[in-house]
């Protein structure tokens, strides 16, 4: 058996071929790029070239950019350049985030992807570039916005790579040679997806990538699953570019940068919940700006104050006033949304067709990084009923149900604020204990129906009868205690106890038609006669009564003198 060997020699002439055709892929790879790039010489900085998106993003002619050096360009000093890439390194970042200036004067923030290439036996700095800026604005739209519920997006990834028409990677960003497990990225040149991604998006990939190959058309802004080298799923917005042969007729392979976009797509997510919670929750939401401008409202709030939101939006909440709180209210609101960040408290406010509603309401302040107020959020939660409720078991609690007079507990806290009144000004105090003559047989003979209408008629005779800052009360059955002030001499206080007894002895006239008569006994403590027994006024005057009772009827009895008729 012959064994033939067949030796072939690679010539001066093919390397150079080779270099050559290696040097053509960059070369379109970098002229056709959508992205800014530079090739700088590391050694002196000078822009060596720049493709057209270079020139057309920092609007010079193509000879105009590479007559610069790259310091005109960033606008960081050597000192803050250094700390970047210091900071960078220890970030384990592939990119840096600079100041570039435009020809116009203009600053933008960008992102430089950078990495060292060698052309024509030159070694330079091949960088791409990345205009950060509307990001970097959007990303602080978004957290001024959404800063209980958004997390914001501290440092973007790059996946930067190059494939030939096979699929198969050419070059790549050390970032996506992390996530796949690649120590360095020329360990993935060569490599398909299905041998670097799980075969779930490694099937996306390959998809979304055969009408570039096929029809030469660039796919932007696709957002796709990925999964980073912890094995934990994100996304990534993904935009790829043919790139076409010299005579730009076929396509030799594709460019594509995918960022990672897992927390704005999270934050995304968190806005639509934000929005449901925002529309759908009981209570009415209001945002006004730093100066009280009213920015936005749910639909809560509109159903709450009767106005669409059309009509609230750039308002003040001056419009919902209703008068019921005075300038020191306000005051005291300010006070503590200044001092504590946060208010809370019922408000009465009015609706658009005029009626009053009662408010309970949450104001907190949101303050930007340096502390000014950014904005405020109040909720509002309609207690109207519940306050009417409140009042309707208070009235119950403190008045009688049957004569709407002040029953035994709410007349004992009258009468000592009377009386503390009375030790303030020096001036006498009457306390009263009234019990109508010959109430029984009323209900015994026309039952408790005419008793009731009978006491209810009592007692609106007895308010009458007194004065603005008097009270009468009832105490229980046909039993009324009355506080009379404003007693100027012994003579005031028999015409106003004399206008009581006639008062009640006129006659009454029951639904059925008939009149009946009664009368009432009146037992009078005096004070401050009784200062030291002030306890004792009410008790000395229910005694006072019943000598009243005893001596005729029809009459009243001071503690402590003779009997007096009617």
């Amino acid at each position: 058996m012959k064994v033939c060997c067949v030796v072939i020699k690679t010539t001066k002439a093919q390397k150079q071929n080779n270099k050559k055709e290696a040097d053509n892929r960059y070369r379109v790879l970098f002229s056709n790029s959508k992205i800014p790039m530079l090739l700088i010489d590391p050694v002196d900085g000078v822009i060596v070239d720049a493709n057209q998106s270079a020139c057309d993003y920092y609007g010079y002619l193509h000879q105009q950019l590479t007559a610069l050096n790259i310091n005109a360009i960033n606008q960081l000093s050597d000192i803050e350049i250094k700390a970047e890439m210091h900071k960078a390194a220890t970030q384990k970042r592939d990119h840096f985030f600079f100041i570039h200036k435009l020809a116009d004067g203009s600053l933008r923030d960008v992102e430089v992807h950078s990495g060292q290439l060698k052309i024509d036996d030159k070694q330079l700095l091949y960088s791409i570039i990345h205009d950060i800026t509307e990001r970097r604005a959007a990303e602080k739209e978004l957290k001024e916005l959404n800063r209980n519920f958004i997390t914001l997006l501290d440092n973007t990834s790059d996946f930067v790579y190059f494939k030939d028409r096979n699929s198969r990677f050419q070059f790549c960003s050390q970032t996506l040679a992390d996530i796949t497990g690649h120590s360095h990225w020329q360990d993935m040149v060569g490599k398909h997806d299905l041998e670097v991604f799980p075969p779930d998006t490694a099937k996306i990939y390959y998809e979304e990538e055969q009408p570039i190959f096929r029809e030469g058309v660039a796919l932007l802004n696709r957002v796709d699953p990925y999964y980073d080298e912890q094995g934990e799923k994100g996304w990534v917005s993904t935009s790829k570019w043919p790139v076409f042969d010299e005579n730009r007729v076929d396509v030799v392979g594709l460019f594509g940068i995918s960022r990672d976009v897992t927390a704005q797509h999270k934050a995304q997510e968190e806005l639509k919940i934000a929005a449901s919670v925002f529309q759908n929750i009981s209570e009415g939401v209001m945002i006004t700006d730093s100066k009280g401008k009213i920015i936005e409202v749910n639909q809560a709030f509109c159903q709450l104050s009767g106005y669409s939101r059309d009509e609230i939006i750039g308002r003040t909440p001056n419009f919902l006033k209703s008068g019921h709180h005075d300038a020191s209210f306000f005051q005291s609101l300010w006070d503590s949304l200044n001092d504590n960040r946060y208010w809370q408290g019922d408000i009465w406010n009015r609706r658009k067709d005029g009626s009053i509603f009662a408010c309970r309401t949450c104001i907190s302040v949101l303050t930007d990084e340096e502390g000014k107020v950014d904005c405020y959020i109040g909720l509002h939660s309609d207690i109207t009923a519940q306050l009417q409720h409140f009042k309707e078991i208070e009235h119950l609690a403190y008045y009688d149900a049957l004569t709407e007079l002040p029953n035994r507990v709410l007349f004992a806290d009258r009468l000592n604020q009377t009386l503390a009144v009375a030790d303030r000004d020096k001036t006498s105090v009457a306390v009263c204990f009234l019990d109508l003559d010959s109430f029984k047989p009323v209900n015994d003979n026309y039952g408790h129906r005419a008793g009731d209408l009978l006491l209810i008629e009592a007692a609106n005779r007895l308010k009458d009868c007194i004065r603005a800052g008097d009270t009468a009360a009832r105490m229980g059955g046909d039993e009324f205690a009355l506080t009379l002030t404003q007693l100027t001499s012994e003579v005031d206080l028999q015409h106003a106890l004399d206008r009581i007894l006639t008062s009640i002895a006129q006659p009454f006239t029951l639904p059925i038609g008939e009149t009946i008569c009664v009368s009432a006994s009146i037992g009078v403590c005096l004070y401050p006669r009784y200062h030291n027994k002030k306890s004792q006024l009410l008790r000395y005057a229910d005694q006072a009564m019943y000598e009243a009772k005893a001596k005729g009827r029809n009459q009243y009895f001071i503690h402590g003198t003779t009997a007096t008729d009617g």
